[in-house]
């Protein structure tokens, strides 16, 4: 293996191609073809084991990459993200941050009479925090359609409350990093997941969980209480904030795992 290599994994995805998923991804890697360049230049003979295989027709592959190529030179990132399968838009992640949207949600419960209180997102470094009674009408005005959004058990949980409440569909493509944590052997929930991964929390919210919080709002609500609502949007702003911390090091341990897959070739 080449020392200089570095990862690209967006530049190493094959997945884009219709039909090509995990498994096939890593038998083209397998064959010594780590990035689209190396794939335009392959040319595998008859009796080659690409053509024993249930890989496409190679000149097919070729003609699809100038597109990608295309799409991540001028920064097309919605072009890249509907091709790509959903638990790999982690790879695009190190070209387009700034498309990358953390939402977090706070409620009064989980059945149905319950209500949003405060939901935080994280785009570009700039956290902005809604609340219930003050500006949570304008939470769908801010998340642009061009948006990658990134939850934690955001697709059975966050997202389907915020659609209920305004009664709208957010059309947003969606990371739930639950799921890609989950593949990595990592459970238990956010704040274990943070433990696993090596994060650490503020203190003074280190105790706080989700069962808490809908105890702090209930005593903001019928006690005034300054303090308790303070409490509840530092939790949710954590929340929000640490998962992007979380997505650099899964993209940091992918990475380090694709070296270690490939060194061999």
């Amino acid at each position: 293996m080449d020392p200089t290599f570095t990862p690209n994994l967006i530049k190493s995805s094959f997945s884009l191609f219709p039909g090509i998923g995990p498994v096939l991804e890593e038998k083209i890697w397998s064959f010594g073809i780590r990035t689209w360049e190396e794939m335009t230049e392959f040319n595998p003979e008859d009796g080659h084991p690409w053509h024993k295989s249930r890989l496409p027709d190679p000149q097919k592959l070729k003609e699809a990459i100038p597109s990608w190529q295309n799409a991540l030179s001028s920064r097309d990132v919605s072009y890249l993200a509907r091709l790509i399968p959903n638990q790999f838009l982690w790879r695009l992640w190190e070209h387009f941050p700034e498309k990358f949207c953390y939402l977090d949600i706070e409620t009064t419960g989980i059945d149905a009479s319950s209500v949003l209180t405060v939901v935080s997102l994280y785009v570009n470094k700039q956290v902005l925090t809604f609340q219930r009674g003050k500006d949570l009408e304008y939470l769908l005005d801010v998340i642009r359609d061009d948006l990658i959004l990134v939850t934690y058990n955001g697709r059975r949980f966050d997202v389907p409350f915020i659609e209920r409440e305004f009664r709208q569909k957010i059309p947003n493509i969606h990371l739930d990093l639950m799921n890609v944590l989950h593949d990595m052997g990592i459970k238990g929930g956010l704040k274990k997941s943070e433990e696993l991964l090596g994060l650490k929390r503020k203190e003074e919210i280190s105790g706080i969980d989700g069962r808490l919080a809908p105890i702090l709002w209930r005593d903001y609500q019928q006690n005034h209480n300054e303090r308790s609502l303070e409490l509840l949007i530092a939790y949710n702003r954590e929340d929000t904030v640490n998962l992007e911390l979380i997505l650099a090091e899964i993209v940091k341990r992918k990475n380090a795992q694709f070296l270690s897959q490939t060194e061999l070739i």
